[in-house]
């Protein structure tokens, strides 16, 4: 019997937190022999483990900020799994653990990648100096990872060319979109009108500032577009976001439904008629499959990660142009044609991704590899 951590450190949502309740959601329906160790530092979250193989050990206090990420590890996870005895770790984290124990890390945190330099002018200095430093871990520990999985295979490329990378697999991101059972319709309080939605937590590389001109634009034309936000205000920037679109008149125009769980989204997506992301920044997005899935087409910032994922499933605009974003909008609901093309090309190109079946499968029997030390 081999002992797996699955480092979820700070995986709670987003792109993070999707991989990780779809891979734990179907490991925890497996008749185990391994026994699994999932490190978290919201166990709220997880609560919906209950086999006897899996345990969930909770990253206390500070510990399990995101400020704390650079300290913790580089010298607190490594002792951990260590002294936990574990044969292999499967790290869902931004960062590498420094350990020796072998280790399949599965990259999701673009600012190791290509980054438009609007992303790094707009952070806080505290975001700034805690980015750069785990950015500096990251390039110092890359060689630790004895598997770095890639979501496309323009990542694993980029990967490989910039930290001289020996094993990079490709594992496509999959759509949640067939484990509906814990899923619930909510019937959301929307205005009237073609509903753009953009669903995002608020970060300054989400680019959401822009809505606010293509909000203006709307209301000066009078034209029947409405954008849906998702937007908790739980930081100064979000709230200042906020408070942005009232002290400029646009409540009418911007509809903000607050933060919405995985559960609901399914109900947000079947109520609205497009999604809309101006995005500067992503290592993938699930956004994008989920559009597909749900038949919505896709308006998103003409950037290198937004068309390896969408190919031409997706009508492309420069994300610091208003009115380009406006007119883009406009040209796929003015002519039912080109919406409908965008559709089914999004259909087709979802099928060509995995399933999160087919995915979990494949990390089990690369995390065997890994423990059994083939």
């Amino acid at each position: 019997m081999a002992t797996i951590v699955i480092n979820a450190l700070n995986s709670n949502s987003g792109g993070g937190g999707s991989i990780r309740d779809s891979y734990l959601t179907l490991l925890n329906r497996q008749r185990l022999h391994d026994q699994y160790i999932v490190i978290t530092s919201a166990p709220k979250g997880l609560s919906f483990l209950d086999n006897p193989r899996i345990e969930v050990k909770e990253m206390p206090g500070l510990l399990g900020s995101t400020i704390m990420a650079p300290l913790v590890y580089g010298f607190v996870l490594g002792r951990l799994i260590e002294n936990w005895g574990a044969d292999a770790v499967l790290n869902l984290g931004d960062l590498i653990i420094d350990t020796a124990v072998k280790q399949l890390y599965i990259f999701d945190w673009p600012y190791a990648l290509e980054v438009h330099p609007e992303v790094w002018a707009g952070m806080t200095l505290r975001d700034w100096i805690v980015r750069r430093a785990k950015l500096w871990l990251l390039t110092r520990n890359f060689h630790r990872a004895n598997i770095v999985v890639a979501q496309t295979g323009g990542i694993r490329e980029m990967l490989i060319e910039k930290y001289r990378l020996r094993d990079v697999r490709v594992i496509g991101n999959a759509a949640t979109v067939d484990e509906a059972s814990s899923w619930s319709a909510v019937k959301f309080d929307l205005p009237d009108g073609v509903k753009l939605l953009s669903p995002s937590v608020y970060y300054p590389h989400k680019n959401l500032e822009v809505l606010l001109g293509v909000a203006d634009a709307i209301r000066s034309r009078d034209l029947n577009y409405r954008i849906v936000v998702t937007i908790n205000p739980d930081s100064k920037a979000a709230a200042k976001f906020l408070a942005e679109i009232w002290s400029r008149g646009l409540e009418g125009v911007i509809c903000n439904v607050g933060q919405v769980s995985l559960a609901s989204m399914p109900s947000l997506y079947k109520q609205c008629d497009a999604v809309i992301m101006p995005t500067l920044l992503e290592s993938f997005s699930i956004v994008y499959l989920e559009a597909m899935h749900y038949r919505l087409p896709i308006l998103t910032s003409d950037m290198w990660f937004s068309r390896s994922v969408c190919g031409n499933a997706a009508k492309y605009f420069d994300p610091f142009d208003a009115q380009e974003i406006l007119s883009s909008v406009e040209e796929i609901f003015l002519d039912e044609s080109k919406r409908s093309a965008l559709v089914e090309a999004g259909v087709h190109r979802l099928e060509t991704f995995p399933t999160w079946k087919e995915n979990f499968e494949t990390y089990q029997s690369t995390m065997a590899e890994l423990s059994k030390g083939t």
